[in-house]
């Protein structure tokens, strides 16, 4: 009884991994999971390849910074923009093998001796991913890049390549100009293992037929291993069962691998930049009563763009995108790279007519999310609740897919005075709700954002909020909120790393109900608690550079 259990216990793991292998086993390994189904724990995966050449090409870039020293990957610390964007690359890769229109295409993996049409899958790869980065397209061009290096590992592993005794990658792939090495037409016949200067790759299955004689990949789910010459050339793992010539895994991989790293290193620095500065995304109420906070953000706005122009080159400004709403019209959206058309953008803004509550808030922060790169922090200024409520679920779902936060900056000023500049205050037609913001402050807290309850008069200090959360290599430490009545207490780490050189021990200026608290070093790193005594709702927001601002906002 108990032996019958085992072995029904062992057939149904084995038809597990027949069934999870079915799609994957015609190209090297996916992922960790393909690998340890099909036991083969040291094969190497695309995403090892992919994962190793990005990380190593970044981390080489970093080692050619001038006065850093930077040691592993785990001492670095790179952020979560760089996995992202590895992982972009890493998925388009997989799908490849997943997706219903490439999985059975001999084309896309270097099959059926279909080594031309491979080859011009590759070259049309490399176009469009060129094309894409010059666009600045970068999420897209990522993916493509994926797809691109799936079909250049799968060469190595699919044709006899490593069995004609190459030890070096084949530049003519990609580069028509560079030598070609002849390739077998239909009617020469090569067997396994051979080592005639003849290009050749095994067929798959029965589409299309494999001729008489001639290689098949080969494994245990290639139905023509049985067909003509027997057995098969792939090299996708170090399983026998899989990989006829598993004995070559390992050069096949390295070749991989390191044509990978050679792609890597051309599209890293538009790709994979680790000096990326973060873009600055405005959306601006225009209405009559936004004087003050349009003013306020050009300043802000001026402000971060000297200081990225004096500790970065200026190809590396960062990209900047402004999305002004006045109901009923909204945008046009305007983006630039250029920080001086930038400042242009904000100069022409005019805060005219308008002027009843609400406006179209949510219809312009729909579009700046949609036009702004993936993580982006987008800064809302107005003074009005949302007219277009029914886009709530909308952008939320925008802005959970784009992982963005998005920080409201709100002046409460219920005065219907006109103000000492002649602009005269948004015209109420009615009692305005208490809670008239409760969509804003639900979108900031969905987002990791904040909702910044300020006054014309402090705008332009609750605004120190966007070029604190826009400066490079800034760390997101914590964004808890807490609903206080009395005393609490929160410990921070203080690292090396976020520590800078010279100045006072901290700075505190309070705008409103918020709280902006700086360290300012020398700091001796260990453990450092913030004390909060309050009432009502408590959001911080926290971040480490080389001085490390912790905001505090209170809302009673």
């Amino acid at each position: 009884m108990g032996g019958g259990c085992v072995r029904w216990g062992t057939s149904l793991c084995l038809c597990l991994l027949l069934a999870h292998c079915t799609s994957v086993c015609y190209a090297f390994l996916p992922d960790f999971w393909s690998r340890v189904l099909t036991l083969s724990w040291n094969s190497y995966t695309h995403q090892y390849m992919t994962e190793q050449a990005l990380l190593n090409v970044t981390m080489e870039t970093l080692r050619m910074v001038p006065g850093q020293d930077f040691g592993s990957p785990a001492q670095v610390g790179l952020g979560r923009g760089f996995w992202r964007s590895v992982a972009d690359v890493v998925r388009a890769n997989a799908d490849v093998d997943f997706g219903s229109t490439t999985r059975a295409d001999p084309a896309y993996h270097f099959d059926s001796e279909r080594v031309d049409e491979s080859t011009q899958v590759l070259r049309e790869f490399w176009k469009q991913t060129l094309l894409l980065a010059q666009e600045k397209e970068h999420q897209q061009a990522r993916r493509s890049l994926g797809r691109l290096l799936h079909t250049l590992q799968d060469f190595y592993s699919h044709s006899n390549w490593v069995e004609m005794g190459q030890r070096s990658e084949y530049l003519h792939l990609l580069h028509p100009t560079e030598p070609a090495v002849p390739v077998a037409s239909g009617d020469q016949y090569l067997v396994s293992g051979s080592r005639e200067p003849l290009l050749t790759t095994g067929y798959v299955n029965t589409y299309p037929a494999k001729p008489t004689g001639k290689c098949s990949h080969g494994g245990l789910l290639d139905g023509s291993r049985h067909q003509g010459a027997e057995g098969g050339i792939n090299k996708d793992s170090t399983s026998p069962l899989f990989s006829p010539h598993h004995y070559l895994h390992k050069e096949a991989s390295e070749l991989a691998t390191t044509a990978t790293l050679m792609l890597s290193c051309l599209f890293h620095s538009r790709l994979f930049s680790v000096q990326e500065l973060p873009p600055l995304v405005i959306v601006m109420d225009t209405t009559g009563s936004m004087f003050e906070e349009i003013t306020a953000a050009r300043l802000r706005a001026m402000s971060i763009i000297q200081a990225r122009a004096r500790s970065h080159a200026p190809s590396l400004s960062g990209s900047f995108l402004l999305v002004p709403f006045h109901d009923p019209g909204v945008g046009p959206v305007q983006r630039t790279d250029d920080p001086e058309e930038f400042q242009q953008f904000l100069e022409e803004l005019m805060a005219l007519g308008g002027g009843d509550e609400p406006e179209m808030c949510l219809s312009a922060i729909q579009l700046a999310l949609i036009h702004s790169p993936p993580q982006s922090e987008i800064f809302v200024f107005t003074d009005a609740s949302p007219k277009d409520r029914h886009l709530y679920n909308t952008v939320k779902a925008l802005i959970l897919e784009k992982q963005s936060k998005v920080t409201f900056l709100l002046t409460e000023d219920l005065s219907n005075k006109a103000s000492g500049r002649g602009i005269l205050k948004r015209k109420r037609r009615e009692i305005l709700s208490p809670d008239r913001f409760s969509l804003y402050s639900s979108l900031a807290s969905v987002s990791g954002g904040m909702t910044i309850f300020t006054t014309n008069k402090d705008i332009h200090k609750a605004s120190a909020i966007v070029e604190d959360s826009t400066t490079s290599h800034k760390v997101q430490l914590d964004t808890p909120t807490w609903t206080l009545g009395k005393k609490k207490k929160k410990s921070y780490s203080v690292h090396q790393a976020l520590l800078s050189t010279a100045g006072p021990l901290a700075e505190l200026e309070q705008s409103g109900g918020l709280y902006r608290i700086c360290l300012l070093p020398p700091i001796e790193p260990g453990q450092w608690q913030l004390t909060v005594t309050a009432h009502g709702s408590v959001t911080f927001s926290v971040l480490g550079k080389r001085l490390s601002p912790l905001f505090c906002k209170q809302r009673s």
